[in-house]
């Protein structure tokens, strides 16, 4: 135990930084996991823990490492190893198996504001200017640059810990919809206020067929006072 508190000591400051060699695809076409160019690896947690097990305590690291490319490919990998650099190997690998590509605009930011929750956890993300780089919590930050998105900044709310955050980051990221999913679920006209046009509205999107739209909280409460 007083080895691994030493071990863990050094590589603290490890966390965020990254890892593993340059990556290649092999002649065959498939992922070279020892040397690819196209992704980057950050180290998101690197804990001592210990836990019990069928045959007992055991002793180990709690690594947790993300993967992506920088234009929308990210993947995390979580596990528990008693020895530091294979379990930096294995999480490695589980992160390339679990790839998920998250939408972005063309110049890489968020369509809209939008908001996720995992339990505990919940994340309010907004597009900002041009000029700004992204702005959140160090774990969250670390998946945004390396999903590639930019100028986005991110609130935290609730518990912080790595794992809810990773979850609660694939919830908000990964439930975007385009103008026209919007204009057709809710039944009505999708407007852009533009400060650069003097916020002449322009539309962006039409319900495709003429159904009933869904009635806002506000339409709902008048409609009920008027009943009254």
């Amino acid at each position: 135990k007083q080895w691994y508190q030493r071990r863990v000591a050094i590589t603290a400051g490890g966390c965020g930084e990254s890892f593993g060699p340059p990556r290649k695809l092999l002649p065959d076409g498939s992922l070279d996991v020892d040397s690819d160019t196209r992704f980057n690896s950050k180290i998101l947690q690197l804990d001592y823990r210990e836990k019990l097990f069928s045959k007992g305590k055991q002793a180990g690291m709690r690594i947790c490492v993300a993967v992506g490319n920088g234009k929308g490919l990210l993947g995390v990998g979580i596990t528990f190893h008693p020895r530091l650099r294979e379990g930096l190997i294995e999480a490695k690998e589980y992160a390339y198996r679990q790839l998920v590509h998250f939408p972005m605009t063309e110049t890489g930011s968020i369509p809209y504001a939008t908001r996720g929750r995992y339990h505990r956890t919940e994340l309010h993300a907004i597009p900002t200017s041009s000029d700004q780089d992204n702005k959140a919590q160090r774990v969250v930050k670390e998946l945004l640059d390396l999903a590639g998105y930019k100028n986005v900044a991110v609130k935290m709310y609730g518990r912080n810990s790595v794992e809810s955050l990773v979850k609660a980051f694939f919830v908000t990221f990964h439930n975007f919809e385009s103008h026209q999913q919007q204009a057709d679920r809710l039944g009505r006209y999708v407007v852009q206020f533009d400060p650069e046009t003097y916020f002449m509205p322009s539309v962006l999107a039409k319900p495709r067929d003429d159904s009933k739209p869904v009635p806002f909280s506000a339409e709902i409460h008048e409609s009920s006072q008027r009943l009254k």
